[in-house]
């Protein structure tokens, strides 16, 4: 009796998801246009950067809700409000890696998208792409210049993890228009592009429905990694230090050598240096005032800088290259260590380097107050 109740009801399943995957086919093909994708990213064999027009649920980090991402028809992420964009007679363009992207943050709720909404009389420009360094905005400003877009401003975001990206992943090629990423990016063979293309095309309705689904897992998990935080273990301070930090605060016969391969830690700072200076002759060029931002990691506030300090290095870079200032958020962001024992978690999504909706506040607050 059970074992045909059994039978009856996975015939009826399987009926019902047969059936199921038809009617996905015609509202995908005839009714859905939307594409629906989980990120903006192409990957190319040695290169990646944001799709045109693109729209995708994202979520790269662990501990953070999934936001929702808009690519304009130039590559750039934006709100996904199209009005007015361009039509301003001054453009303000940001150079960056995860951090100018808004990694784990609406494009609302990032510094970026902040100065956007109250700046109104500029077109604001969001060039940040994880994993780009300087390097990459070098030819990123070059590009920008040859479709006529003269920026009245230029804000470089110099991250400490593009050390490492200059000594691990960029070169420059005589015969090649763009940096080279020398390390192996995932890039879809053409069976499994074909596959993927398939099931994004044919089975919209599914993907809408698991992707709901996994978003309110999502969010749950996130609410209770919140809530267990609190009993963790304090983690031990050295336990703390990245190794992207590390030469900051060890001598270099401590470092491990094999991480900053094949270049090394001093072409990537090198490399940092005359990419800076390109993009400084370039402002000059056009006339554009040159700002350099600079941050630090949690771990930046916890030790001191012994070894290789980085505000006086992106200081030197500002002084030799005449940029219209330097605007460090250190100062801000050690103010608000000494003053609250939860600075961590006010400054920074839980377990990761990127901005809480409050760091991004405080990031867009003191751009717009002093280069605006």
């Amino acid at each position: 009796m059970i074992l045909k109740k059994l039978n009856k009801f996975f015939k009826f399943g399987f009926v019902y998801l047969i059936f199921f995957l038809i009617g996905d086919v015609v509202v995908s093909n005839f009714f859905i246009n939307t594409k629906i994708e989980n990120n903006c990213y192409k990957w190319l064999d040695n290169f990646h950067h944001l799709k045109k027009n693109c729209y995708a649920k994202e979520k790269w980090i662990k501990k953070s809700k999934s936001y929702k991402v808009f690519t304009d028809k130039n590559s750039f992420r934006y709100s996904g409000n199209e009005k007015d964009r361009y039509q301003k007679e001054k453009t303000a363009v940001f150079f960056g890696g995860s951090f100018t992207y808004g990694m784990g943050a609406s494009f609302e709720n990032s510094f970026v998208g902040l100065i956007e909404k109250s700046k109104k009389d500029y077109n604001i420009l969001n060039l940040g792409v994880a994993g780009y360094s300087p390097t990459v905005f070098s030819y990123q400003l070059d590009e920008l210049i040859k479709k006529d877009i003269n920026p009245n401003k230029i804000f470089l975001v110099l991250d400490i993890i593009d050390v490492y990206n200059e000594a691990t992943n960029w070169k420059i090629e005589e015969n090649t228009s763009r940096p080279i990423n020398i390390n192996s990016i995932p890039n879809d063979n053409n069976s499994e592009k074909k596959f993927k293309n398939f099931k994004r095309k044919n089975f919209k309705v599914t993907r809408i429905i698991t992707t709901s689904i996994n978003n309110s897992l999502r969010s749950l998990r996130y609410h209770v990694s919140k809530i267990k935080k609190q009993y963790k273990k304090k983690v031990n301070e050295e336990e703390k230090i990245s190794k992207y930090t590390s030469f900051l605060y060890k001598d270099k016969i401590d470092l491990d050598e094999s991480f900053w391969q094949p270049y090394g830690l001093e072409a990537g700072l090198l490399k940092i240096e005359r990419s800076i200076e390109k993009i400084s002759k370039t402002a000059k060029d056009k006339n554009s005032d040159f700002y350099i931002i600079i941050y630090p990691w949690p771990d930046m506030l916890m030790h001191e800088q012994d070894k290789f300090n980085w505000e006086l290095f992106a200081e030197r870079i500002c002084k030799e290259n005449s940029c219209t200032k330097l605007i460090s958020f250190f100062p801000e962001f050690n103010k608000i260590k000494e003053s609250s024992s939860k600075w961590v978690d006010k400054l920074y999504i839980d377990e990761d380097v990127h901005l809480t909706k409050f760091g991004h506040n405080l990031v867009a607050g003191k751009i717009l107050d002093e280069s605006f």
